[in-house]
Order: C-alpha cells, then structure tokens, then sequence
C-alpha cells in the first residue's frame, strides 16, 4: 500500500457526509429562493442600469467601483431568471465558500497534532457551523449581501491557494494564484485589503516565522500596493475614503468600532435577535465606551497569549480584530454595523469553539453537541429566510428591534405604501419624523402619501 492510500481511503468516506453538509445547507436555504428584492437591491440593481445589458456593464468599466461584483448582477438580469436566479447564484457562492471553510479547516487540524482523538471530525464540523449559522442570512438571503459572500469566495480561495502552495511546493499556486484570487477579491469590494493580513494570522498561527512568511508573500503585498495606487488614482474611490475620513476623529472612530465590535459578537455567539438595521449611534468620544473597548483589549490581549498554547483561539481572536477594527478606524461605516460583516469574520470564531468542544467533551458528548447546536441554527436560519419574502415583513420585523430609528420607520412606511396600505404608511412616516423632524426622506414620503 503506497503512502497516500491513507488519506485517499479518507477523503471516500468523507465524501458522503460532505453531501450531507451541502444537501443540509440547500434545504436550510431552500425558503430564500421566494424571497423577494429588498432595501438596496434597488438601487444597486433593479433600479441600477449598469447591470441591465452586457454593454452598459462594460461601459462603466474604469468608472464606477466592483466591477465583478457588478458583473455577477448582470449575469443573473440578463440570464431572465427573476430574482429567483440572484437567490439561486447566492446559495451557490455560500457553498463554494462552505467546500472552502472545510478545506481550509482541514488543513489547520493537520497542522495542530495537538488537537484530540475526535480532530478528524472538526472540519466538517466547523463546515457546518457555518454553513448554517442564521448571522449568515443577511449575506446569503439579502441579494445584495452577495458583495460580502463573492468577496469571501474569493478571499478564501487565495488563502486555500496559498496554504496549499506551501505545503505542496507549488510556487504558481503561492505567486500567481494567491494573488490573483486577491485581485478578483478586490474586485468584489474594496475591504478586501485585509487580505495581507489574514496571510500572515495563518502563518502566525501555524507557527511559521514571520520573515519566512513575509518572503512567501510578498506578491499578496504588491497587490495591495498597486490597489492602494489604484484606488488613490480614482475619483468615485477617493471621494468616498474622504467622506468616509471626514465623518469623524480617530478618537470617535476607536469608540464607535467598539462598539460595533462588541454587537457584532454578540449577534454571533446569540443570534436570537438578528436585525437588519440595529439602532447603533456614532461616538464622539470614549467617554460611556469603556465596557465595549475593555472586551476589545481583552480579545487582543487573548490573541496573545494563546497563539502558542491554543493557536485556534489565537486565529480566531486575531482574524476578528484584523477583520473589524483597522480599517473602520479610518475609514469608518455610514451605517456602525450590519451582520453580513459577520460572514468573513465567522469560521475561525467557528474552529475555536468547536476545537475547544473537542477537547473538552467526550467524542460522543462532542459530536450530540455540536450536531444540536447544528440543527438549532438550521432552524433559526429558516426563520430568518421567512422575514425576506417581502419588504413589508422584512421591516415590520426590524421596527420591533429596532423601535428608535427614524429610518426603519420610514423604510416601512414606505412599503406600506407601495403595497397600497396608505394610513399604515401615514402612520410610519410621521413616527419616523417624531423621531427625527429633519428627516427629508420621511417628508418626502408623507406628503405624496397624504395627496
């Protein structure tokens, strides 16, 4: 029996439960394909004619900004399918990335002995976590939470192309591969620039030194040299980083971020309150955000001193902070915090909880664990498909969690109206301008429903 008999033997029979996880995954999704477009799907596509002809789409080349994110719409508009075909191309980019969450998972148990007896079975467990952890909804059922969900796809492949450069010796996967999935990464959405970074958490984590690693990436750092030049040289970009960089002090940026950092967190490890638009105001100052930027420090201090003694834990605290706090603090969101954040930041939190899971737990005790906080998110994902049918549903159910923000208010207002329900509409509108009497939008709206 040659050498790799072992592990060819071993990926037969994960092969079945590999079914199983993405059979799991299309039936926890399976309600989104009735959802309808929501928020900005309008603007960025229904109502966007850059993604409504091949030619249009190749006219705003070098002008506008995600050209293949752009390019994915226009895809699915012109391919006639509806906004089934969107709901369709999103679930496949969300099992792509779980195929690439278990590769990736696999090779980090192979690179951690330390890990116990039950370590052939975190990959997939961790495959499934996120596979079906409802945080995801928001990037998977949401049409235009795509951006986050393409990016990612992309983002983890350069990773997976790296890792497996390494380990097999393969300098075109390493230097041109690695880079190539950071360019088309890029191409999706711009906060892709952490990618960098992420090489080198994987190389801290793995225990490779950091001048060794450096020498092997360095193709992932011109990239981001020559996107920095590129972005700098184009108007629609610069305008936005100066808009973004004019919101706010460095000061006020650090508080809001953690702020934002601690909610998303806590809409990870508890995802009973999921909220696609969470009442989070902009900070000034420190000042009332000592609790949030205490578990800040407390998650890099955690960083620290488990890379060595539980590299898992390590990667997970560190891929959280490079994920969502640098470039926030320069260049910091209109909106605080939207849980398709989450979708990039959530399979290393995933591996750590559920390599901790393993060492802690008996193997049967383990896997009934995991397997019901499996079915669990399943459950809650499915629910969670049911407030995107339609605009109406999604914004009643943010109005509950959501009580204080004129926009909501006016958001549901809004498709009140368009749904013909004028004195519900009214209603919203002018609760909308309680809370906020400058708020044009909800002016707007209420005189025209009011003729």
């Amino acid at each position: 029996m040659d050498a790799e008999e072992p592990n060819r033997r071993r990926s037969a029979a994960g092969l079945p439960l590999l079914v199983l996880l993405l059979a799991a995954t299309c039936a926890t999704y399976l309600n989104a394909l009735w959802a309808g477009f929501q928020f900005d799907d309008f603007k960025v596509i229904v109502d966007n004619p850059v993604v409504h002809t091949w030619q249009a789409w190749l006219d705003d080349m070098g002008q506008g900004i995600r050209p293949l994110l752009k390019l994915s719409y226009t895809l699915n508009w012109v391919s006639g399918w509806g906004v089934a075909g969107f709901h369709l191309t999103n679930i496949a980019v969300h099992l792509c990335n779980v195929l690439l969450v278990f590769a990736l998972t696999r090779r980090f148990v192979r690179l951690h002995p330390r890990l116990p007896q039950q370590q052939a079975a975190i990959p997939l467990f961790v495959a499934l976590l996120f596979a079906l952890h409802p945080i995801h909804t928001e990037a998977v059922t949401y049409v235009s939470g795509r951006s986050i969900a393409l990016m990612t796809l992309f983002y983890l492949a350069g990773l997976l192309a790296y890792v497996s450069g390494r380990e097999g010796g393969s300098k075109a996967l390493g230097f041109l591969l690695t880079p190539l999935c950071f360019v088309a990464a890029l191409g999706v959405k711009e906060t892709a620039v952490t990618f960098p970074l992420a090489l080198l958490v994987w190389s801290m984590a793995c225990g490779e030194p950091l001048r060794a690693a450096l020498r092997r990436q360095w193709p992932a750092w011109a990239v981001l040299l020559l996107a920095a030049a590129y972005f700098l040289g184009s108007g629609s970009y610069v305008q936005h980083m100066e808009r973004s960089a004019a919101l706010n002090s460095l000061q006020g940026n650090l508080a809001t971020q953690s702020e934002a950092f601690a909610y998303l967190l806590k809409q990870w490890a508890f995802p009973l309150w999921l909220n696609m638009d969470p009442d989070l105001k902009v900070a000034h100052g420190l000042a009332g955000h000592i609790p949030q930027l205490f578990l800040l420090a407390a998650v890099f201090v955690m960083m620290l001193l488990a890379m060595r003694r539980r590299p898992w834990i390590g990667f997970g605290m560190a891929w959280v902070l490079i994920q969502l706090v640098p470039l926030y603090l320069f260049l910091p969101r209109l909106d605080v915090a939207n849980e398709r954040q989450m979708y990039l930041v959530s399979w290393p939190l995933a591996l750590a909880v559920t390599a901790e899971l393993a060492i802690w737990l008996k193997p049967k005790v383990f896997t009934f664990a995991v397997a019901a906080l499996a079915l669990a998110f399943a459950g809650l994902t499915a629910m969670r498909n049911q407030a995107y049918q339609d605009e109406v549903a999604l914004w009643e159910d943010t109005v509950v969690k959501s009580p204080g923000k004129a926009r909501v208010h006016n958001n549901l207002g809004y498709a009140y109206m368009q749904a013909g329900r004028r004195n519900e509409a009214e209603r919203e509108f002018r609760v909308a301008l309680g809370i906020d009497p400058e708020y044009y939008k909800a002016r707007n709206n209420l005189d025209i429903v009011q003729r």
